[in-house]
Parts: C-alpha cells; sequence; structure tokens
C-alpha cells in the first residue's frame, strides 16, 4: 500500500514538474468560469465520459484538471485524447461542444480546442493534478 501511495505521489510531483517546465498542447479542454458565486457542475462532462468510454470500449481516458484559475474556483479540465483514435477524438469534442451551453447553473462552461498552456498563462496558485478515469 505504502508503496501505491508512493507512486502516486511520484507521478503527480512528476507531472508538475513537467507542466512547470514546458507546456502541454491539448487538443480540448472545458474551462468552468464563475458569474458570480461559483463554477457550473461537473457531472455532466464526467456522465458524458462514462457513456462515451462504455460506447467506444475505451479503457480510462486521462483528464488534467488545473486549477484554481481565479478566485471563485474556476479551473480547466484539459483532455490529451491519446487513447482515442482520430474519429473518437472528433466525435468526442463535438460531444463536448453539444452539453457546453446546458451547463450554466452557477457559471457557465467554455470549450476551447488546441491550445497551449504553460505555468506563465496559469493563475499562480494553479496547479495540475491528473485524473484517470
Amino acid at each position: 500500500m505504502k508503496r501505491f501511495l508512493l507512486s502516486i505521489f511520484l507521478v503527480a510531483v512528476s507531472a508538475i514538474f513537467v507542466f512547470a517546465q514546458k507546456g502541454n498542447t491539448y487538443p480540448v479542454v472545458v474551462s468552468f468560469q464563475s458569474i458570480c458565486c461559483g463554477v457550473p457542475d461537473n457531472k455532466p462532462v464526467m456522465d458524458l465520459i462514462k457513456s462515451f468510454k462504455k460506447k467506444n470500449r475505451i479503457k480510462r481516458i486521462a483528464v488534467d484538471n488545473i486549477g484554481p484559475m481565479g478566485k471563485e474556483g474556476e479551473y480547466y479540465l484539459a483532455f490529451r485524447l491519446k487513447e482515442m483514435s482520430k474519429a473518437q477524438k472528433v466525435k468526442f469534442i463535438q460531444q463536448l461542444k453539444e452539453i457546453a451551453p446546458a451547463m450554466k447553473d452557477q457559471g457557465s462552461a467554455k470549450i476551447i480546442e488546441n491550445i497551449t498552456l504553460d505555468k506563465s498563462s496559469l493563475y499562480p496558485r494553479a496547479s495540475l493534478t491528473t485524473m484517470v478515469l
């Protein structure tokens, strides 16, 4: 158990170190933005990932959670999409674009394609956490 926790910690630290050294290019990023009182729930995105994985028989999808990006909890969910074929990437991005307008409970969600993020373009307190879903 200790080895497992240590390996998780080392992966997280190395991801932060690599991210700080150079920018990462992402095919698609979901930017959760606040209007006044927080950001919208990410449940529609998580539900999409779950159903997309099942429908396309993808074992895992890695997501970089980058934040906070502001004072009210704004953050990014950044997708590298290396697990997907070209056609699957196009379909996944299209489906993200379809659900984003409905995510307006407290703030909004914006889809950004082909973006390079580096430490200098982020909020000073921002950190990167990789989730495997």
